[in-house]
This record gives C-alpha cells, sequence and structure tokens, in this order.
C-alpha cells in the first residue's frame, strides 16, 4: 500500500513538472512570436501612414480648388434651403404649441374634475365603512339579544313556566 502511494505521488508529482515545463516553452513560444508579429505589424503600419500621408498631399493639392469653388455654391443652397426650412419648422412649431397649451389645459381640467370625483367617492366610501361597521355591530348585538331570549325559552320550556328565575 505504502509502495502504491508512493509510486502515485510521484506519478502526479512528475505530471506536474512536465506541465509547468510545457506551460514554460508554449510561454516562451507565445512571446517569441508574438514580438516577431509585432515587429512586423509597426513596421508596416509606419510604412502604410508614410504612403498615407504623402497620398493625401498629393490629392489634397489636386482637389483644393474644386472643392473650394463646391462649397461655395453648397454653402449658399445650404443657407437658403436653412433659412426655408427654419421658418417653416418655426412656424409647425408654434402651431404646435398652442395645441399643446390647448391640450394641457384640457388635460388640467380633467384631471381636477378627476380627482374631485375622487374626493367625492372616498368620502362616500368612508360614510359606507362607518355605516357597514355600525351594522355589523347592530347585528352582532342581535345576535346576542336572539341567543339570550332562545335560553330563557329553553328554560321556561324545561321548568313549563313555573320558574321566574330563568
Amino acid at each position: 500500500m505504502g509502495v502504491m502511494k508512493r509510486d502515485v505521488n510521484l506519478g502526479l508529482l512528475l505530471l506536474i513538472v512536465a506541465a509547468l515545463i510545457m506551460f514554460s516553452g508554449f510561454t516562451v513560444y507565445y512571446q517569441t512570436t508574438f514580438k516577431n508579429v509585432s515587429r512586423s505589424y509597426e513596421t508596416k503600419l509606419n510604412e502604410l501612414e508614410s504612403i498615407s500621408k504623402e497620398l493625401e498631399s498629393k490629392r489634397g493639392a489636386l482637389n483644393e480648388t474644386s472643392t473650394q469653388l463646391q462649397l461655395r455654391k453648397q454653402q449658399e443652397e445650404s443657407i437658403s434651403k436653412k433659412f426655408v426650412d427654419t421658418k417653416s419648422e418655426r412656424d409647425q412649431l408654434e402651431s404646435d404649441k398652442k395645441k399643446l397649451e390647448l391640450e394641457l389645459a384640457s388635460t388640467k381640467s380633467s384631471l381636477a374634475s378627476t380627482s374631485a370625483r375622487l374626493s367625492e367617492t372616498q368620502s362616500q366610501l368612508a360614510s359606507y365603512a362607518k355605516l357597514a361597521a355600525d351594522l355589523t355591530t347592530q347585528v352582532n348585538n342581535l345576535k346576542s339579544d336572539v341567543t339570550k331570549l332562545n335560553k330563557k325559552i329553553d328554560c321556561l320550556k324545561s321548568t313549563a313556566g313555573v320558574s321566574e328565575t330563568c
């Protein structure tokens, strides 16, 4: 039993050591590969940036004149369109504002009416609850009286009406 336990422990130790060695190896391989890929990426990125800058400067010089002409034309059209759009939007907003103000007033009056009805209903409910409590008390009192009278009737029946102590 002891030999088997040592063999199992030794086996587990060897497995753990092997896993650590493999993990270390994979880590070194990953780092090396990652460094190579990073260097390659940075080199390509620098080349791409320099080509991009060069292309942009040449494209900018070629398009600058035509862009300025189109820009002025678009600005004039945009300003006139914005003026018309803003005016119509302002008119629409004023119309909407008036509608909303009327709707708000209507809603406020409806709310006040509903609130008044709620208060009235709550007071009626309170009075009905008080009435129900009073009626319950009266019913209980009457039940008590009926019970007493039934006992008296039973007593009188048993004594054939002779005894007055019932």
